[in-house]
């Protein structure tokens, strides 16, 4: 899984998109060493022009057909089954996004217990985006909208599989364009979401700080010795 992971700077023009943010055009942007799931975050995705603008939503999937208090609301969607689960599919059918990020976070199981947190991210230490879903949730019919999302995980490649069975998909900046086109077939989007070469990333273990969301600071991502 995805759980935690860093914005450490965003600029939209970094995606292409139009520097909007639609909802939220007075948030100020802040650097972020440990996003968690239910804050808002920033998304990229296409308006009604096909135009990329960027948008703060909150991290954790509601679909937009849920009745009442939401008893769900998941992080991260599996690549294998994200075509036929009913939490998934139409959203990636008809509302993919880009999630802007520039590391994330997995936690390594230890031999004698406990678990060493590990901060991932491109060996240039670049912007990416992981491959998102979105979708436009109203707790009542006449309540206001609230726009959610998640990631999308895979499976790990050399890098990330002595710390997790599981990776998010970051897409490649080159793919952006098919992963948010509404017309791209199913069997492109699904060619999308592999684990990137292990030799473009790098881990390095970090403090235990880092567990807690009330940590959000440079020391997040800071190496240490391993524990």
């Amino acid at each position: 899984m995805c759980g935690r992971y860093t914005v450490r700077r965003f600029d939209p023009a970094a995606y292409d998109a139009a520097p909007l943010f639609e909802e939220f055009t007075d948030l100020k942007i802040v650097p972020r060493f440990n996003v968690a799931p239910s804050q808002d975050v920033p998304i990229i995705r296409l308006n009604k022009d096909d135009q990329r603008v960027a948008s703060f939503i909150r991290w954790g999937l509601i679909p937009s057909w849920t009745k009442g208090k939401p008893k769900l609301a998941p992080i991260n969607a599996r690549a294998e089954t994200v075509t036929t689960s009913p939490m998934f599919k139409a959203a990636f059918t008809r509302r993919r996004c880009l999630v802007a990020a520039d590391g994330f976070y997995e936690w390594k199981k230890l031999p004698g217990g406990g678990k060493q947190p590990y901060f991932i991210h491109l060996k240039d230490d670049s912007e990416f985006a992981f491959a998102g879903l979105w979708e436009r949730w109203r707790p009542e019919e006449d309540a206001e909208p609230v726009d959610t999302c998640n990631h999308i995980t895979t499976t790990p490649n050399e890098l990330m599989a002595p710390i997790h069975d599981r990776m998010p998909v970051i897409l490649r900046k080159q793919d952006y364009a098919k992963w948010l086109d509404r017309e791209t077939d199913q069997e492109t989007l699904l060619s999308l979401l592999k684990p990137l070469p292990a030799d473009e990333m790098e881990a390095v273990p970090v403090s235990s700080r880092v567990n807690s969301p009330k940590n959000d600071s440079p020391e997040n991502v800071k190496p240490v010795t391993e524990e």
